[in-house]
């Protein structure tokens, strides 16, 4: 049987939009039960969404959409090209961990600048230690108080 080139364009169309990491990771372990319910009340980031403003100390450009969304343990949101998923926990003091992140494989040429923002938003949710607020601002950092990405409140994304 001869394969086509339609064929062949529909499967490499196709694997373009794979999911990096497995469908189902693993789910966050619990948070410290050490931490008592007032602290984690002004800590708490569940249910809020928030855009990317900066990450890698560089401004996100203008049309590149790059959106955190937190709810019950799970972050998820587009990281300037393509969607993505992890597992999510802070702890009362700042401490945050980010699980594997798995996102869809799709290569964007436009708007400029999304590729890049996307390596940078992946870099931080990986290396991230810590979040902060600052102001209205929520701030990504690493182990060593680096700031990683800043992020302003999402208010075009739906709260669910």
């Amino acid at each position: 049987m001869r394969t086509t080139p339609m064929v062949l364009m529909f499967a490499l169309a196709m694997t373009g939009c794979a999911v990096h990491a497995a469908r189902d990771p693993e789910p966050a372990p619990p948070i410290s039960s050490a931490a008592s319910a007032s602290d984690m009340a002004t800590s708490n980031l569940d249910a809020t969404a928030w855009r990317f403003v900066e990450v890698a100390g560089r401004p996100v450009p203008a049309g590149v959409h790059a959106i955190l969304r937190l709810r019950a343990g799970r972050a998820s949101g587009k990281a300037g090209c393509n969607s993505f998923g992890a597992t999510w926990q802070q702890s009362a003091d700042g401490g945050a961990v980010f699980g594997q992140v798995m996102s869809t494989k799709m290569a964007c040429m436009q708007p400029a600048g999304a590729m890049q923002v996307e390596h940078g938003v992946f870099a931080a949710l990986r290396d991230a230690a810590r979040i902060e607020r600052d102001g209205d601002s929520l701030v990504l950092l690493d182990a060593s108080g680096k700031p990683l990405a800043r992020l302003a409140p999402d208010t075009a994304s739906p709260r669910h």
